[in-house]
């Protein structure tokens, strides 16, 4: 049990020093993206410039016999272009390498919210008992906590049950949420569970959102049914509606 704070507290850490990393990679980015701003400003004002001096040069072509000093006042401007597009290119590229961080950071967060959802905080050991229906609500309590903007419907039950939670469920549970949540995307993620003395029975309904690619969507169920675990089968998989039905016994 010691050792499994010492792990919490240990995340806990890391989770904490990442989001650290991550506001200061914002806040970097934010300037910089101030800076280059400036500098589209600065490009915008000396394009006019240039675009009022040929004006001016076309008008003086036409109608003055005098010297053109415009002219040859026309090819520094024109150098202080280049080196201005050349420091937004810069800009760019070092702005575009903060939001790869940004997004690699968050990644590693999403990877600890679920490494703490799904690992010894239920099921210490394979064989550990914990009865199912309470273990199960808490654990849907961390999923709405987990994608708090996503549509989930779960009602509590006051029913009682024999039924264990499993090492084996937290696996496939895991695999079935990646794959909706993560990977296809879907509007609302209803669940109905029956509770029987030695048996529950779960049906995750799923909505897909529209789905652009029908091909790579229906190649999405060879994906999950071979991280599937033995609690878990795929009943329905179309583009309007995916059902999963889980059965847990004694």
């Amino acid at each position: 049990m010691e050792k499994n704070k010492d792990k919490s507290h240990l995340i806990d850490q890391l989770y904490d020093y990442l989001e650290e990393q991550i506001q200061e990679l914002k806040t970097d980015r934010n300037q910089l993206n101030h800076k280059m701003q400036d500098m589209i400003q600065e490009k915008n004002e000396k394009e006019g410039a240039i675009n009022n001096q040929q004006k001016i040069y076309q008008i003086r072509k036409v109608f003055s016999p005098l010297p053109l000093e415009i002219e040859e006042e026309k090819q520094p401007v024109s150098e202080d272009m280049i080196q201005i597009e050349k420091e937004i290119h810069e800009f760019q590229m070092i702005l575009r390498e903060k939001e790869e961080k940004i997004t690699k950071l968050h990644d590693y967060q999403k990877g600890l919210e679920e490494t703490c959802l799904f690992a010894e905080e239920f099921v210490e050991r394979e064989d550990q008992k914990i009865l199912f229906v309470p273990a199960f609500e808490q654990l849907m309590g961390y999923v709405k906590k987990l994608y708090p903007t996503q549509r989930i419907n779960y009602q509590d039950s006051s029913e009682s049950s024999k039924v264990c939670m499993t090492f084996s469920f937290l696996k496939g549970f895991q695999a079935v949420l990646e794959s909706l949540l993560n990977e296809i995307g879907v509007f609302v993620l209803n669940f109905e569970m029956n509770i029987y003395e030695y048996k529950i029975l779960i049906n995750i309904e799923a909505k897909p959102k529209v789905i652009k690619n029908a091909k790579d969507f229906y190649e999405k169920r060879s994906v999950l049914e071979n991280k599937l675990t033995k609690e878990f089968s795929i009943e329905r998989w179309k583009t309007n509606a995916v059902v999963v039905k889980t059965m847990i016994e004694m």
